[in-house]
């Protein structure tokens, strides 16, 4: 690895050091791309035979109810993600709610981060020789990943993506060839076109419409983790849009391949024998490559997720970064930069939140269910539950704030776009993430999702109340964004931050 560009100004992070094949590795990161082999339980399950298709649906969708987003990174490169549109469509107050609301969600995000990977390698392991890890083995791991991950996190932002590219390219590879060597000794290929007609998933297309719901969308929302290092990129306001063109195109048809390759290692009489658990390449690749084969694969995913959760975990350090920048959180430890220029004390009270809250939920699970695999992997839906709140909150205000944008800023662009990217789109998305909220959590409220939701809840409107708080004693700091805007000549800015 190269020695990073030096940059003479401590309060900024590096700067011109990522390029656009670093942003799509940091994109195919957060969406976990070198994980696909262990994801396709999901679609199976829900869709059966038309398994690829979700993934597919998902992606095309996800892009169009996110072009709001994708214009905003066309604006202006800024480290807080999100909150900088809501910032700039609709003033401080609900650009900072959407900070925080966008931090709690990280917070939930790394506990489920947390539970995901000790979900690898124990469901791996109990599947393959029957054998359950001993719970301090389960708390190791999880903590682990957690100093793993924010450990990366504290390197040098180009030394990151220089690890992200190499172990995403090595895995995918390996991944791939593994897909294709099953495709090519399958004695069920002739199953392909059956698999590949969406008519004959369960349910026929409502099947295939719940399952987008379910997986497929869900599966690329982690894009929204290359944002946050726009200031870092060479490039920022021309390559994160086509970066993540590019990341979510090429990770959809990954899927699709791996998804394939595990229907057609099977009949299509085994399907559902297969999808009974999470990570059905186990049983449907078993008979290609065996037990050490799989099991050293399953682990090698599991070492590389950790990898990748690197991209998340440096949105969430950025994002806490700026909020202190903003005088939000007016904290100068909060803002200070390591010699690498990582937001090193950021990191620290981010591992810190994470590891309680990761720890709370597994021992409130153990406390009412008892120690097991499959109320291990429960805990990690209810957390992944409570994450899910917070993440709609901190989507529905950036989704309609380029149209406050356009507005505010009076920028001049077509009316077709002006109604179809600010408002239509927007609201097609808002339409779409209220259903997936209802078909995904509010229709099976049972314990101890339900117990989770509420406390996802809890804290958003905690978020809200502080964010009140902080408006009436004119204390939401200052907008970095806004003057971003000014400079690059996209907006007026008074001396309170108002345009």
């Amino acid at each position: 690895m190269t020695q990073p560009e030096k940059s003479e100004n401590k309060q900024e992070l590096a700067k011109n050091q990522l390029g656009l094949l670093a942003l799509v590795m940091l994109s195919w990161s957060g969406i976990l791309v070198a994980g696909g082999p262990l994801g396709v339980g999901g679609p199976i399950a829900i869709a059966g035979p038309g398994a690829i298709w979700p993934g597919i649906i998902g992606f095309i969708f996800f892009l169009v109810v996110s072009l709001p987003i994708l214009e905003y990174t066309k604006i202006v490169p800024f480290a807080g993600g999100y909150y900088g549109l809501a910032e700039l469509g609709f003033g401080r107050a609900w650009g900072k709610f959407t900070a925080l609301a966008n931090y709690i969600y990280y917070i939930w995000w790394q506990a489920a981060n947390a539970f995901y990977t000790t979900f690898i390698i124990t469901d791996t392991i109990y599947y393959l020789y029957h054998y359950l890890l001993p719970f301090w083995a389960w708390a190791l791991i999880a903590l682990l990943t957690l100093i793993v991950t924010q450990g990366i996190v504290s390197l040098h932002v180009k030394w990151i993506a220089n690890l992200l590219i190499w172990i995403n390219i090595v895995a995918v590879t390996i991944e791939l060839g593994m897909a294709f060597y099953v495709i090519a000794k399958t004695p069920f290929l002739h199953y392909a076109l059956y698999y590949l007609n969406p008519a004959n998933a369960y349910g026929g297309w409502s099947g295939i419409a719940l399952a987008v719901v379910a997986t497929g969308y869900w599966t690329y929302v982690g894009y929204g983790s290359l944002l946050f290092y726009s200031e870092e990129a060479k490039h920022g306001t021309r390559d994160v849009w086509r970066a993540i063109y590019i990341s979510l195109g090429t990770a959809s048809l990954v899927e699709a391949l791996f998804t394939f390759s595990v229907l057609i290692a099977v009949p299509p009489s085994k399907l559902s024998a297969i999808s009974s658990t999470w990570f059905a390449n186990v049983p449907a690749w078993l008979p290609y490559f065996g037990v050490p084969a799989l099991l050293t694969l399953n682990m090698s995913v599991a070492a590389i997720t950790i990898i990748s959760y690197t991209a998340g975990g440096g949105s969430q350090a950025r994002l806490l970064w700026a909020m202190a920048r903003d005088n939000f959180f007016r904290s100068n430890w909060l803002k200070k930069l390591s010699k690498r220029k990582s937001p090193i004390n950021a990191i620290i009270v981010n591992f810190i939140t994470s590891a309680v809250v990761t720890f709370a939920v597994a021992a409130g699970i153990i406390a009412f269910y008892g120690y097991s695999a499959p109320n291990m992997t429960m805990g990690f839906y209810a957390v992944s539950t409570a994450g899910s709140i917070t993440w709609y909150f901190h989507h529905f205000i950036p989704e309609f704030g380029y149209y406050g944008y356009l507005r505010r800023h009076k920028v001049k662009v077509s009316k077709s776009k002006k109604l179809i990217v600010g408002l239509i789109v927007p609201i097609i998305a808002m339409i779409f993430f209220g259903y997936t909220f209802y078909q995904g959590i509010v229709s099976n409220l049972v314990e101890p999702y339900l117990a989770l939701m509420i406390a996802g809840l809890v804290s958003v409107i905690g978020a809200g109340a502080y964010v009140a708080y902080k408006a009436k004693t004119n204390s939401l700091g200052e907008s970095v964004v806004e003057y971003m805007v000014a400079e690059l000549g996209k907006g007026k800015v008074t001396e309170e931050g108002k345009v």
